[in-house]
C-alpha cells in the first residue's frame, strides 16, 4: 500500500502500551448570543483513532468541530492538536481535513482538479500533484472517474471524491461533520463501511460527529455523547450502550422499558425497588441510591425474553401481562406487552427465535438483574407522581 501521510514531525517509538493524544481539548466553552452552546467541554482523543460524537440537532457538535478547525474562536478553553495549542492559529495553518454535510464538490472541475485544489493552492508541482492523485484514487477506488464530472457520478462515488480532497494535504486529523446524513439507508451502510476502511489505509485521527445512533455506534473506536453543550459519557460503543452512566446517554442510545419505584431495600450486590403499578423488580449495580430514593428501572428490549410460563429463577425478574400486538422487522419481531401494573413494554425476539403468540395472550416477560438499568428519578417528575 502507498503511504502518503507520514506524521508532520519524526516521533520517537513509542511502547505499544502508550497512546499519544492526538487532539486534547480542555474547558472548550462557546455561546452564540448569550446562549451557551458548549460548556466547559474536556476531550482527549487518540492518535489514529476513530472518535464519533453523538448527539442531536443543536447540542453543539458542529460548533466544536468549527472551534477544532478554526473557523471558529471559543470564548474559553484551550484546543491542541499533536500538542501544539492551535487557538492562534488560522484556518490555514491547522493540520485538519473538513468534511461538511454537503460535499460541495466544484461542479465545473474534473475529479482530479477536484482533489487536486488544496496542493495546487500550496504551490506544489504538477509532478507531485500527479502522484499524490494517483495514489489516493487507488485507495479510494476512484481511477476510472478520473476525468468523470460530479453530476456524472453516484453518492458514494461523490463521498469518496471529497475523503481524497480532504486527505489530499496531509492532515493530522479530519473533521467530519455528518457526511453521510443526505443518503439513504442502504447507501448509507455501505459508506460507513467504506469510511472505516479509508480511515485504516491513511491512518488518520477521524473525529466524527451524527445524530444517528446506528452510525455512531458502527462506526468508532470510541464514542462520546453531547448534550445541551456537555459531554455526558465517553467510551467504547458497548460500554455505552450496556452500561450508561446517565439516563439521556440511556434513552437516546436504543430503545429502553421504564418503569418507575422507589429503592425498598439496598443489599451489597443490588436492591429490591417496589414499582409504582405493583410488584418488586430486583436491580443490580445500585450505586449510591438510598432507600425510599425514586427511581426509574430501565431495561432493552431485547435483553428480555418473553414467556408464555413463568419460569422462577434466581436473580431473574418476572413480570406478568397481556400482549398487545407484535411488530415484524425481518431481523427481529417485537412485542408490545401490557403489563398487569398498567405499564406498556415491549420484547425484542430474533427472527427464527419468536413465538408464534397473538394478541391478547397472557405472557410473562423475564428480566435478569444485571440487565436492568436504575436511575434517580427526575425530582419534578417524581413530586407529581
Amino acid at each position: 500500500m502507498l503511504f502518503l501521510y507520514k506524521p508532520r514531525k519524526k516521533r520517537a517509538p513509542w511502547p505499544q502500551s502508550v497512546k499519544v493524544c492526538m487532539i486534547r481539548i480542555e474547558g472548550l466553552s462557546k455561546s452564540f448570543g448569550g446562549k451557551p452552546v458548549l460548556q466547559n467541554l474536556s476531550l482527549e482523543i487518540e492518535e489514529g483513532e476513530r472518535f464519533v460524537l453523538l448527539g442531536r440537532s443543536g447540542c453543539g457538535k458542529t460548533t466544536l468541530l468549527r472551534c477544532i478547525a478554526g473557523f471558529e474562536q471559543p470564548d474559553a478553553g484551550t484546543i491542541y492538536i499533536d500538542d501544539q495549542a492551535v487557538n492562534a492559529l488560522p484556518v490555514e495553518r491547522r493540520p485538519v481535513g473538513f468534511i461538511f454535510q454537503r460535499h460541495a464538490l466544484f461542479p465545473h472541475k474534473t475529479v482530479y482538479d477536484n482533489i487536486a485544489v488544496g496542493p495546487r493552492i500550496r504551490g506544489e508541482t504538477e509532478t507531485d500533484i500527479r502522484d499524490k492523485i494517483d495514489a489516493l484514487l487507488a485507495i479510494t477506488r476512484l481511477t476510472d472517474l478520473r476525468h468523470a464530472w460530479p453530476g456524472q457520478l453516484s453518492g458514494g462515488e461523490s463521498q469518496r471524491v471529497a475523503v481524497a480532497r480532504a486527505v489530499i494535504n496531509r492532515p493530522q486529523v479530519l473533521l467530519l461533520d455528518e457526511p453521510l446524513s443526505a443518503l439513504d439507508a442502504s447507501l448509507r451502510q455501505n459508506l460507513r463501511d467504506e469510511l472505516v476502511e479509508m480511515q485504516k489505509a491513511f491512518g488518520i485521527t477521524f473525529l466524527f460527529v451524527t445524530h444517528d445512533q446506528e452510525e455512531a455506534m458502527s462506526l468508532a473506536d470510541r464514542m462520546g455523547v453531547l448534550e445541551g453543550g456537555r459531554l455526558l459519557q465517553v467510551g467504547v460503543p458497548e460500554e455505552l450502550y450496556d452500561r450508561p452512566t446517565d439516563r439521556f446517554v440511556a434513552e437516546f442510545l436504543g430503545g429502553v422499558n421504564r418503569l418507575p419505584g422507589v429503592v425498598e431495600s439496598v443489599t451489597e450486590g443490588g436492591c429490591a425497588v417496589r414499582l409504582d403499578g405493583g410488584g418488586v423488580m430486583t436491580v443490580a449495580d445500585v450505586g449510591k441510591l438510598k432507600p425510599g430514593t425514586p427511581v426509574d428501572v430501565f431495561f432493552r428490549p431485547e435483553k428480555a425474553v418473553l414467556r408464555i410460563s413463568p419460569d422462577y429463577k434466581n436473580g431473574m425478574n418476572l413480570l406478568e401481562g397481556l400482549l398487545e400486538r407484535k411488530s415484524f422487522f425481518g431481523s427481529h419481531t417485537r412485542y408490545r406487552v401490557m403489563l398487569k401494573s398498567g405499564e406498556a413494554v415491549t420484547v425484542q425476539v430474533r427472527h427464527g427465535n419468536d413465538p408464534a403468540l397473538f394478541s391478547g395472550t397472557a405472557v410473562w416477560v423475564q428480566v435478569a438483574a444485571e440487565d436492568t438499568l436504575i436511575y434517580e428519578r427526575d425530582p419534578h417528575e417524581a413530586a407529581n407522581a
